[in-house]
């Protein structure tokens, strides 16, 4: 059976349904037929947006939740670009916590980041626990350490034998550890750096790139906060040691087969930064 349906009395056949998914949707001279289902349609819901007669109906979604586009949103170029040179990675937040419905906001935006083959696999946890956030914390520090320690021994004992690239890994390992202790001693969070609050995306491996919806997730929500007067940074370091380091990945508790593909810690920024920093020029290829 069809997951979707169209209305014969409010179908114009325009066909526009059938240029944009040939897949499932077929023109013929009097009506347009379609065959929805697991074989064909990934429930984007293109075909319920695009009908200018609203005829067509997909019983895998809820139809309140197509709001008309009205006018469309527009953006001066120059201003949109001022926006993205201004953002920066804030690690310094307020002593301001960041409320449930604050956060609900980051997470609808989120929920309509684009992922591939439209599986929408992004799960978040959300991390507002101060104790919770220190626990997480302290075994990625503890990953690092245990990591410093080995890679210190391999550049005692086999420096002279290593290629330059891994060499200058292992220093940059040795030096992680050092900074985090140190970090760490004097009651500082090299992690999440005291931020109200952080979010953790994570996905199922198997499935349809799942690094790449979990990244575009992050970024949507990093650029969304900015409109609440957030700012974000990305925390990699979790994300190196909940994949290498099974006390943290068990204590993270994620879903089996799932792994952290992205971290994001937002709060109120402390430093108001004046300028936009230079960056260099990407390296592009024209053919």
């Amino acid at each position: 059976m069809s997951w979707v349906t169209i209305d014969s009395d409010r179908c114009d056949n325009c066909g526009i349904c059938a240029i944009r998914c040939a897949r499932c949707f077929t023109k013929g001279k009097e009506k347009i037929s379609v065959q929805a289902d697991e074989n064909c349609c990934i429930v984007c819901g293109h075909c319920v947006s695009l009908c200018p007669t609203g005829a067509i109906t997909h019983s895998r979604m809820d139809p309140d939740n197509f709001e008309s586009v009205g006018t469309p949103v527009t953006y001066e170029p120059d201003s949109f670009m001022r926006f993205i040179r201004q953002r920066r990675s804030h690690r310094h937040f307020k002593g301001k916590a960041v409320s449930k419905a604050v956060i609900h906001q980051l997470i609808e935006a989120a929920r309509y980041a684009p992922t591939g083959s439209n599986v929408q696999g992004v799960e978040i946890i959300v991390l507002e626990d101060d104790q919770r956030k220190k626990a997480l914390s302290d075994l990625t520090i503890a990953f690092f350490a245990e990591a410093g320690l080995e890679a210190a021994e391999k550049l005692k004992t086999m420096s002279a034998d290593l290629p330059a690239p891994t060499r200058l890994q292992l220093e940059k390992m040795a030096r992680y550890r050092d900074t985090m202790m140190q970090a760490q001693s004097v009651g500082y969070d090299p992690i999440f750096h005291h931020a109200p609050v952080a979010l953790l995306f994570h996905s199922l491996l198997e499935t349809s790139t799942p690094k790449d919806n979990c990244v575009i997730a992050s970024t949507t929500v990093g650029l969304f906060a900015r409109t609440l007067g957030l700012e974000c940074t990305y925390i990699g370091l979790l994300e190196i040691a909940a994949r290498s380091y099974p006390p943290l990945a068990e204590a993270l508790g994620l879903p089996e087969g799932h792994r952290v593909q992205s971290v994001l810690i937002a709060g109120y920024p402390r430093l108001n930064y004046l300028r936009v920093v230079d960056r260099n020029p990407i390296k592009v290829r024209w053919e």
